[in-house]
């Protein structure tokens, strides 16, 4: 059974959640930045509106490294501005264990928050019964169904949960350097694997198993894309709205 199909649904809407992440991020201190017109004002903003999704990020990091035995020193948090434009908006000192330890510990904050998604967007939102209406009614069926979505007890509550942990899990700069070479170790192995034919087919017991998680995480990550989607909009919007605004205020 091949599975590049799930892999490359799963890979193309990851690709975009990252990368609509990032531009929530710059959207968020744009917009920060036309209400204060301080720089500094509009990062706290960012920093509070993700407030969440940073502490779930960092204990990440704190847990990861625990269970690894590694020794975890000074734990911060707060938005700071490093040299090169980047910015800090948490951070945790642990000490190294070697490449693969290390790599761990970075990707902890992605691991934790997939694992929040999940939790959040099959046992509050019920996705899983979204995604059996799609693959019985299409995209048609899912429109109708989603209008339930709103009905959820604390709506407004798990969709910002479900903001502040996307938007924040992703692996920071210092997180990226030490599980860089572990990434392309992994990369190299799949693709030996894949020109094998040990990835396109699976052993019969286990094919459907892989592509069940696939479908699963898939999901949960397609419907966090479509709130963030819908947060992307609504900034975007407010954008427009405070320039104009301003513009008027200038021009009288």
């Amino acid at each position: 059974m091949s599975l590049f199909p799930q892999l490359l649904t799963f890979a193309l809407t990851l690709t975009a959640l990252l990368g609509l992440s990032r531009w929530i991020a710059r959207q968020v201190q744009i917009l920060g930045l036309h209400l204060t017109g301080n720089e500094g004002a509009a990062l706290l903003a960012y920093y509070l509106l993700l407030l969440p999704g940073i502490l779930l990020h960092e204990l990440s990091h704190i847990g990861m490294a625990r269970l690894l035995g590694l020794k975890v020193g000074k734990f911060s948090l707060g938005p700071r501005r490093q040299p090169g434009g980047t910015v800090e908006l948490g951070s945790v000192m642990v000490r190294s264990g070697g490449v693969l330890r290390d790599s761990l510990v970075g990707l902890a904050p992605f691991l934790g928050g997939t694992v929040v998604l999940l939790l959040v967007s099959y046992w509050v939102f019920d996705v899983a019964t979204l995604g059996q209406t799609w693959a019985l009614s299409g995209w048609g069926g899912v429109l109708q169904a989603v209008d339930g979505v709103w009905l959820v007890p604390d709506f407004w509550l798990w969709a910002y949960v479900v903001f502040a942990v996307s938007n924040a899990m992703t692996p920071s700069p210092a997180d990226r350097q030490p599980w860089l070479i572990a990434g392309i170790y992994l990369a190299v192995a799949l693709l030996l694997a894949y020109l094998l034919g040990g990835l396109a087919v699976l052993p019969q017991n286990l094919a459907p198993q892989v592509a069940g998680a696939l479908q699963v995480l898939t999901l949960a990550f397609l419907f966090t894309l479509a709130l963030d989607l819908a947060a992307a909009a609504a900034l975007w919007g407010a954008e427009i709205a405070i320039v104009v605004w301003q513009g008027r205020g200038k021009a009288q």
